[in-house]
């Protein structure tokens, strides 16, 4: 697959190699986002060595083995071929950075040694390091204690692909249907590893690749993508942060359905949770967008991959099936509820182009919820994406279905909306309201933008880049 993106990592790295002096390089990021990829573009046409940290070597390996893969002389401690390193060549990249640790802790020392040393003596030289366990990269480097804090010069936390991006590669493989590519982007999310497996599919269309890929009998090759991707993670206790991912992706968000796998005990059910959230980075809490993040007692919690959340919700969820061979089932039941998945990732597109486009001017923008007093006591309320403006007082009510609506549909959704937003206190009788809602495709959204509706569907979702 061919490189996309990245101009503005690029330009930085650029940038950094152009000061004086030595300049150490950070680059993180999850598995499969494309650091080695950014970093070997960056460097193609560049002077660098390239040094491959395996997780499994002893130093002596390890030394032996760069010595054959570089063509170098042999050395026999780390600081030695790093001075040969930094010394004939201008760039140096170390991937997988954080197997040293499993290889000999001291080596970072070794690492500070020489940097400290090269930075003094202003060598012009460009040190890149890559990583892709979030815990080990954020240990060596935001550790107070640790040898290399305070090293790095520059530090790129490389994201996922957004989705226009994402739909100009699966355009340039020859996926042009809108509902395919959004379905794409619902499970592999930004990640352009898997739009490079995807590109290797003789059959592109949607439903026959995700059953190919994960629950095809002898070519399920991503079927033990997510065990792979977060077991060297958490280690010995694994099979606790899965357990706490998949109830996450299957629908228990709040902490104490999550504390129910622990026996109720909401304080262990946190400890799990946050770790996921701060140190591995793998789960975020959401609030109402009109709540106070610091004091809302509201909060539900999600994965952040699209691709952990479908692989929790559809392959980890029936390994057992998997373990019988019972394939036709898994497949049966991905085909019957992949529909309502899709639809809770088509809130997020939503909200991506209503922050590229802001069809009216606001400065925050997520889900509201809340509870309200009813006839038969407390009843409660969801909106998909509200959207506001502090200033002006101008407040958005948007939501959203993964389907076709006709005209008299949609206008029975966008009453149901207006209901709803009658429950919102913010600023009540005193403020400008929107309302609008996003679908598959909507019969007459031009006389509901007339009628001071705002109404988009797939057409209008997929150009939002332009």
């Amino acid at each position: 697959m061919k490189f996309y993106d990245r101009e503005k990592e690029l330009e930085l790295l650029d940038r950094c190699s152009k000061t004086s002096g030595f300049e150490f390089i950070v680059v993180s990021g999850m598995r499969r986002i494309g650091k080695t990829r950014l970093l070997l573009e960056f460097l193609s046409k560049k002077d660098y060595a390239y040094v491959f940290v395996a997780k499994d070597k002893t130093i002596t390996a390890f030394l032996k083995d760069i010595s054959v893969d570089l063509g170098i002389p042999e050395f026999h401690r780390i600081t030695d071929l790093l001075r040969y390193l930094f010394e004939t060549k201008k760039y140096v990249f170390f991937d997988e950075f954080q197997n040293f640790y499993y290889m000999d802790k001291s080596i970072y020392s070794d690492f500070q040694k020489m940097i400290d040393e090269y930075k003094q003596k202003g060598k012009q030289t460009c040190l890149f390091v890559s990583g892709s366990s979030f815990s080990l990269m954020r240990r060596i480097f935001a550790d107070y204690s640790h040898p290399l804090y305070g090293r790095k010069d520059v530090q790129i936390d490389l994201k996922e692909f957004e989705f226009p991006v994402i739909c100009k590669i699966l355009q340039d493989m020859g996926v042009t249907d809108a509902e395919e590519i959004i379905k794409y982007f619902s499970v592999f999310g930004g990640v352009p590893k898997y739009y490079e497996i995807i590109e290797k599919q003789e059959d592109k269309n949607f439903e026959r690749c995700i059953v190919n890929l994960f629950f095809g009998a002898k070519t399920s090759f991503l079927a033990d993508e997510g065990k792979s991707v977060l077991v060297t993670e958490f280690g010995g206790e694994y099979k606790t942060y899965f357990s706490v991912l998949e109830a996450i992706a299957q629908g228990r968000t709040r902490l104490n359905e999550i504390a129910g796998m622990f026996e109720n005990k909401t304080n262990v059910a946190a400890k799990y949770v946050d770790m996921l959230r701060k140190e591995y980075n793998l789960v975020m809490r959401q609030t109402p967008i009109l709540d106070d993040p610091r004091k809302s007692r509201a909060g539900l919690y999600r994965l952040r991959s699209h691709f952990l959340d479908f692989w929790f919700l559809f392959v980890k969820r029936y390994e057992g099936f998997y373990e019988q061979g019972r394939m036709d089932e898994i497949k049966s039941v991905f085909i019957e509820n992949y529909n309502s998945y899709v639809s809770y990732i088509f809130e997020d597109i939503a909200q991506m182009m209503l922050v590229k486009k802001k069809p009216f001017e606001f400065d925050k923008i997520g889900r509201q919820w809340g509870v309200f007093k009813g006839v038969k006591g407390q009843n409660s309320y969801e909106i998909d994406i509200v959207a506001v403006n502090e200033k002006t007082i101008e407040i958005g009510f948007f939501e959203c279905k993964w389907k076709d609506l006709s005209r008299r549909q949609a206008v029975g959704v966008l009453d149901e909306l207006e209901q709803k937003s009658a429950h919102v206190d913010w600023h009540k009788g005193n403020r400008t309201e929107y309302f609008g809602l996003f679908a598959k495709k909507i019969e007459g959204k031009d006389d509901l933008r007339k009628n001071g509706f705002f109404a988009f569907d797939l057409e209008d979702v997929m150009c939002y880049e332009n």
